[in-house]
């Protein structure tokens, strides 16, 4: 690809990275606090009937799950329920589980005992039914995990998964978490890239079988590799002889729906090298492609429809691109094999699933005129034209129309029904502009009656590249497509093969051998090249790496990796670009602009982002978090502070890079190639923060995740904003979040956009980090800081003293969080209070002196 090319398709995908900022990510996990897992059996929740904590289901750490093999009795109705208290998801939202079988095939038999049911306020609205789940594909890769998809009609706030028959297989099923999300919502990729693999972090690998087949007689090798973006290794589909039914394997991006229009399909290629693909073979085989589980397109070869293409990649390796042309748009393409009574497939080598625009060839048709391949028909008996015929009615027909400038035009090739003789019936096209080099793909296009059921489809063919005169190199296309093939006008076949020597013309050849068959009919519609000047099997017109490797794009954006600069695979999206500045979540180092680099958001230190959800107290709630990973949080620990503003960033520069203080730093700022602010950094691009990240009190979290930055107030009561802490922990605990950027709907000030303009600064945003002082520090503020007093450790184990220091005379009284007085006392300076004698829970604590009074919450553990 010339630069001036990837130029243009860099800032395309800029645009769409910017255009994107005001969708969401699908399949949404519903957890969090305010969120409730629980068991279920026929009578409804049933807590004493399941043996095992729930808590897996709703946490932030997405490979936990649960095994339903923990019921006391593997009973019809035996399930699991997900209610999420602090939201009712409106009609038209997509729910259900994410759930695997260990390393078993889901099979259709399994999904039509299994049920999906949404209530709201504990009122049932609405079941799946056998159908709705029969059509919901299976998703895989190592674990075989697949999402049972649920398109409600009713608002609902808990869905449930559950068994309406006794299965033995049902005690391995383990649930990893619920989902739900708004379809309307989910980006539609638009970026007009051919031959666009569908990989990278946002895309499963799927698996299923029909409930005639016996895992593990037929089963997927290295299925996980269909997807990886490595356009040359494959997955391969194994099917025993003698074994009926269907077996299928796609791929699905969680991240984004492909437009209606577009092609879909895969690579394939037999195991056996020597085996050619026969038309019984591809006559078996389906593409499908579904849209959020529901399926949208079906087609197989012998449909008659016309609307699967196939393409011989390269006659070598025996590679055949198949694809359909969609009528609705989808997010995942399954391709499927029906292996029936007496066929045997054997294996089949699946290399990749692409999409692509209808206008993507990279075909160069040789013409007389108005092309760059100018070229013409070549005369005389032994080029073009028919022999071994008897009665001339074995012949061809207007041939000029394969190098006119329209290239639906065709010459009509007419078989005998009695060939006495061998006749051949030949077509030969020769280069007015030079001669083709090596590497060069050059064939010829054409389809066969339609209404011819029992003749082979391309048996017999031959093609021969010469240079001049002499012949260099020919195959024959003799078993390509064997056995019955059912086809229509409209379906046009691609013969031809990569030369290995220069040439500059190409001959066709057709033979149906000597017989009694019926009329038949061949149309040749035009002739064409491929170029590939670094010989590296991408055309030029796809080629972005001259003498690179174009087939590896880890991320699947459909750049390859050699001509971009970021190909980042991770958990974060490589479609969504959450902070709006045209970089990817995948490869922004600071994906929601708060100034926090992604890599210090990594709570846990695991390499991943969608698991750092800690919003909250464990001591206070069941499970931590608001919905929103810190990577994309803009308020982490739902304290009510940005987390710009405890970032240890100085005011001073906060107030030049978020002027409004929503806690997103403003478009104008310049963030280079990674994402970050370059004001933040040693120098652009170098990931190297000016500023360390604030740790006011020392202890081992940050401003950002610390309820009490100093280790004394809860920062929700600094900012005056105590009446929102309805459960005493120091955290705002009602989630609702529309626009999804992590602040609560009680502290926000825009429920649209991402940030919260004139959010409150942190009361601590003029001391770095060990309580150093910053340029704008007043001799005020350190007089406080000095003054101030501290109630630690908080919280204190039982048993353990609980200390308070102030510089100053006073007096403390404890009183248990129903108002009972427990003690008091004076001190002068420091003072301990035993807890040996209080049982867990929580305290208030009210210190007076003579400049200040003050009242803690403490939790003696």
């Amino acid at each position: 690809m010339t630069k001036k090319l990837f130029e243009k398709v860099a800032a395309l995908l800029m645009l769409l990275a910017m255009s994107v900022t005001a969708f969401g990510q699908g399949y949404t996990p519903i957890r969090g606090m305010g969120v409730e897992a629980k068991p279920v059996n026929g009578s409804g929740i049933c807590l004493a009937c399941y043996n095992g904590s729930m808590n897996p289901v709703i946490d932030a750490n997405l490979d936990n799950s649960v095994s339903m093999g923990s019921f006391a009795t593997l009973v019809s109705g035996n399930g699991i329920s997900v209610k999420n208290t602090n939201t009712i998801y409106p009609a038209g939202f997509i729910t259900g589980f994410n759930v695997d079988l260990g390393t078993s095939v889901i099979t259709a038999s399994f999904l039509s005992n299994l049920r999906i049911s949404t209530y709201k306020a504990g009122v049932l609205q609405e079941t799946s039914n056998s159908s709705t789940l029969l059509s919901v594909p299976a998703f895989g890769g190592t674990k075989t995990r697949i999402f049972l998809h649920f398109k409600t009609t009713k608002a609902f706030d808990e869905v449930r998964l559950y068994q309406v028959n006794v299965l033995s297989v049902f005690s391995a099923l383990n649930v990893y978490y619920a989902f739900a999300f708004d379809p309307n919502k989910v980006p539609v990729e638009t970026n007009g890239i051919c031959d666009d693999i569908i990989a990278g972090s946002g895309v499963d690998g799927n698996v299923s079988g029909s409930s005639n087949f016996l895992a593990p007689l037929s089963y997927v090798n290295d299925r996980e590799k269909i997807g990886d973006g490595d356009k040359n290794s494959y997955g391969s589909i194994v099917l025993p002889a003698g074994l009926l039914g269907s077996y299928s394997v796609g791929v699905l991006d969680k991240n984004q729906v492909y437009p209606s229009g577009n092609k879909a399909g895969f690579v394939i290629e037999p195991d056996d090298q020597g085996k050619l693909l026969s038309a019984e073979f591809l006559k078996n085989i389906t593409i499908e492609t579904y849209l959020f589980g529901q399926l949208q397109d079906s087609k197989n070869l012998s449909d008659g429809g016309g609307l699967i293409n196939i393409k011989v990649l390269r006659f070598g390796s025996n590679k055949q691109k198949i694809s359909l042309t969609t009528t609705k748009p989808f997010n995942e393409v399954r391709l499927k094999i029906t292996q029936t009574l007496g066929v045997n497939f054997g294996a089949l080598k699946v290399f990749y699933a692409f999409e692509e625009p209808q206008s993507c060839d990279c075909n160069e048709y040789i013409q007389t005129s108005g092309t760059a391949r100018l070229g013409e028909i070549v005369p005389g008996a032994s080029w073009t034209g028919a022999s071994g015929t008897i009665f001339g009615l074995t012949n061809i027909t207007n041939t000029d129309n394969v190098v006119d400038t329209n290239t639906s035009n065709f010459a009509t090739v007419n078989f005998s029904p009695i060939n006495l003789l061998t006749p051949t019936v030949r077509l030969t096209v020769k280069s007015n502009t030079g001669e083709y080099p090596v590497g060069t793909f050059g064939g010829f296009t054409l389809t066969k009656s339609a209404n011819l059921f029992t003749i082979n489809a391309l048996d017999y063919i031959t093609i021969t590249f010469y240079k001049g005169t002499t012949a260099t190199e020919s195959r024959t296309a003799g078993g390509l497509f064997s056995g019955q093939f059912i086809t229509s006008a409209s379906n046009q076949f691609y013969v031809g093969f990569t030369a290995t020597k220069p040439f500059d013309r190409m001959k066709i050849e057709i033979n149906p051998g000597i017989g009694i068959t019926l009329a038949q009919q061949y149309y040749i519609y035009n002739a064409f090249v491929q170029l590939d000047d670094d010989q590296d099997g991408v055309p030029n017109c796809n080629d972005r790496c001259p003498n690179g490797n174009d087939s590896i794009d880890n991320n699947g954006n459909g750049i390859p990796d050699c001509a971009e600069g970021c190909s980042a695979v991770n958990d974060k999206s490589s479609s969504l670009d959450s902070d709006g500045d045209g970089i990817v979540d995948a490869c922004d180092k600071d994906s929601d602009n708060d100034g926090i680099p992604d890599a210090l958001e990594d709570l846990n230190g695991n390499g991943k982002f969608e698991d750092d959800d800690v919003d909250g107290d464990k001591l206070v709630i069941a499970e931590l978090g608001d919905g929103i990973s810190s990577y994309l949080d803009l308020d982490s620990d739902n304290d009510g502070i940005l987390d710009l503003f405890e970032s240890g960033i100085p005011t001073s520069v906060i107030d030049q890079i978020d002027a409004d203080h929503n806690g997103v730093i403003d478009n104008g700022v310049a963030v280079g190639n990674n994402g970050i602010a370059d004001v933040l950094e040693t120098s652009p691009d170098s990931g190297i923060m000016k500023y360390p990240l604030r740790n006011t009190d020392g202890d081992d979290k940050p401003d950002f995740v610390d309820l009490m930055s100093n280790n004394i107030d809860y920062d929700l009561y600094t900012i005056g904003k105590d009446n929102l802490d309805t459960l005493g922990g120091g955290f705002i605990s009602t989630i609702n979040d529309a626009d999804a950027d992590g602040i609560q709907t009680v502290v926000d000030t825009d429920l649209v956009k991402r940030g919260a303009p004139n959010s409150p600064l942190s009361p601590y945003a003029s001391f770095a980090k060990k309580g150093e002082m910053t340029a704008k520090s007043s001799i005020s503020e350190v007089k406080s800081v000095a003054n101030d007093i501290k109630v630690f450790p908080n919280p204190v184990k039982s048993g353990e003293n609980l200390n308070v220091k102030s510089g100053e005379e006073g007096t403390f009284t404890m009183f248990s969080a129903q108002g009972q007085l427990i003690k008091s006392g004076k001190f002068s300076g420091d003072a301990t209070i035993s807890t040996s004698s209080l049982p867990t829970g929580m305290y208030i604590i009210k210190v007076e002196t003579k400049s200040t009074v003050k009242s803690y919450k403490v939790i003696v553990q």
